[in-house]
C-alpha cells in the first residue's frame, strides 16, 4: 500500500523477497531457512542480528463451517479484497459478525452502510467490553441506532452449512440465526511458531517477550509488532496489544538496536480511539474494573460536559470518566465517548497518564481557549476539579 519492493532496493538499499516463507530458525547457527513459494525451492541464509516481526493472525473457533466461501476475517488488506469482491459477486442480504471489538463494530458500520441488515453476535452483555461500562452502553445506542442488532450473551456453538458449503445460519446458546455472509473478529493471535521452535522466550500473554530494547533472551536476536508483547506503565506488567502504532514504535526501535543503537521502547498506558458511525470512543490508562482487581484505592469521577460552548454551532454533549489514585490523586486511566472533540482529547489524558500527574496538577494545565474550540474550563479540567473533593 504504502511503498514497492522496487523503491525499497532503489532508494534505500533493502532487498525485499515476497512470496518467500520462512519455515525454520536456527539461533546456534545463526541461519533462517527460506522457502521460495513460486519456485518451491529452500535455501539457508545467515544473518548477524535477526528482527523478528511475524506479526498476528486472526483468531478462530474451530467450528466446522469455518473454511466456507461466505466466511470472512479482516486482518490484512488480501481479506479485505476478497470480502469487497464476495459482496460485490454474491450480493448478501444478511450479514452476521461475530465478535464486538474494534473491527467488528467498525465493519458493522461499513455494511449498514450498504444496507445489508447486520447483527452483532457477542458472549458478553455489552459491545467493547474491556472499556468502562457506561462507554459500552452509548456505543450499544448508537449501533441500534443505525439498524445493527446486536444479540449479547450469544456465544457460537456452530455454522450450518448447505449446498456448495455455505454457511447459511449462525447457531448460537440461544438459537438459530440465517445469514448470508459470516465476518469473524474474535481479535488476533500472534505468530510465535518459529520462534517457539528456536527456544525464544514467549511471555505469559503467548506472545514473543523482549526487553525495554525489543531484545529477545536470544542474542543478537530482536522483535517488534504483533508477534511480542509490550510493557503496561501503569500495570507494571507485560500485556498483548497489538495496534498498528505501538507495531512501528517496537519495530524502530528494534531495527535501531539490531544496526548497533541503544534505543528504548518504555511502552504503553493503552492509548486507543476508534468511532463506530457518528460516535467517538476513546480511552488511555486503566478501567475502574481492572484497578480495583488489582486492589488498588481507588476514586472515580464522571462529567457529562459540552465539547464546546454550548451557544456554538456543532457544539456536542460527551461523557468522561477518571479513574485516579488516593490518597496521592494520581490520575490511572481516562475513558470518554461522544460525537465531536472525544478522540482530539484523549491525547492530553495519555500525556497526563504517562507522566504520572495528579488530578490536582490536571486540574491547574493551562487550556488554551476559544469558544469554538472548548468551553473556558474544558471538560478535563471540570473533572479534575470534581475529583479532588474526593481525595
Amino acid at each position: 500500500m504504502v511503498r514497492r519492493p522496487e523503491e525499497f532496493r532503489e532508494k534505500q538499499g533493502i532487498d525485499v523477497f515476497l512470496r518467500h516463507r520462512v519455515n525454520r530458525l536456527d539461533p546456534k547457527a545463526k541461519q533462517i531457512e527460506v522457502e521460495d513459494l513460486e519456485k518451491g525451492e529452500k535455501r539457508s541464509v545467515g544473518y548477524d542480528k535477526l528482527v523478528l516481526a511475524s506479526g498476528a493472525r486472526s483468531r478462530r473457533l474451530g467450528l466446522p463451517g469455518e473454511e466456507a466461501e461466505n466466511l470472512f476475517t479482516l486482518k490484512d488488506l488480501e481479506d479485505a479484497i476478497r470480502l469487497k469482491q464476495y459482496v460485490y459477486r454474491r450480493q448478501p442480504n444478511r450479514v452476521g459478525i461475530l465478535g464486538s471489538g474494534y473491527i467488528g463494530l467498525e465493519m458493522a458500520e461499513a455494511f449498514r452502510l450498504r444496507g445489508l441488515e447486520t447483527t452483532v453476535f457477542y458472549r458478553g452483555t455489552h459491545p467493547v467490553s474491556h472499556l468502562e461500562p457506561e462507554i459500552s452502553e452509548h456505543v450499544l445506542k448508537e449501533l441500534e441506532a443505525n439498524g445493527v442488532r446486536f444479540l449479547g450473551e450469544h456465544k457460537p456453538v456452530a455454522l450450518t452449512t448447505e449446498g456448495e458449503g455455505e454457511i447459511v445460519s449462525i447457531e448460537t446458546t440461544k438459537g438459530q440465526y440465517p445469514v448470508d455472509l459470516v465476518l469473524t473478529a474474535f481479535g488476533v493471535v500472534p505468530n510465535v511458531e518459529i520462534a517457539r521452535d528456536a527456544g525464544i522466550r514467549l511471555g505469559k500473554t503467548g506472545a514473543v517477550w523482549t526487553d525495554e530494547g525489543q531484545r529477545t533472551d536470544h542474542p543478537d536476536i530482536y522483535a517488534g509488532g504483533d508477534c511480542c508483547e509490550v510493557h503496561h506503565q501503569i500495570l507494571e506488567d507485560s500485556i498483548f496489544m497489538p495496534l498498528g502504532d505501538v507495531a512501528n514504535k517496537q519495530g524502530r526501535v528494534a531495527g535501531e538496536n539490531a544496526a548497533g543503537g541503544k534505543a528504548t521502547f518504555d511502552g504503553v498506558v493503552g492509548s486507543q480511539c476508534f468511532q463506530v458511525f457518528s460516535l467517538e470512543v476513546a480511552a488511555t490508562g486503566i478501567t475502574e474494573r481492572v484497578a480495583r482487581e488489582k486492589g488498588m484505592d481507588i476514586g472515580i469521577q464522571k462529567i457529562e460536559a459540552s465539547s464546546k460552548v454550548h451557544y456554538m454551532p456543532g457544539a456536542k454533549p460527551l461523557l468522561l470518566k477518571i479513574v485516579f489514585e488516593r490518597p496521592s490523586g494520581r490520575l490511572l486511566g481516562g475513558h470518554m465517548v461522544g460525537r465531536e472533540g472525544v478522540a482530539r482529547r484523549i491525547n492530553t489524558l495519555a500525556v497526563a497518564v504517562q507522566s504520572r500527574l495528579t488530578v490536582q496538577a490536571l486540574s491547574r494545565m493551562d487550556f488554551a481557549y476559544a469558544p469554538q474550540f472548548s468551553a473556558p474550563f474544558d471538560p478535563i479540567l471540570i473533572a479534575a476539579e470534581q475529583a479532588l473533593k474526593k481525595l
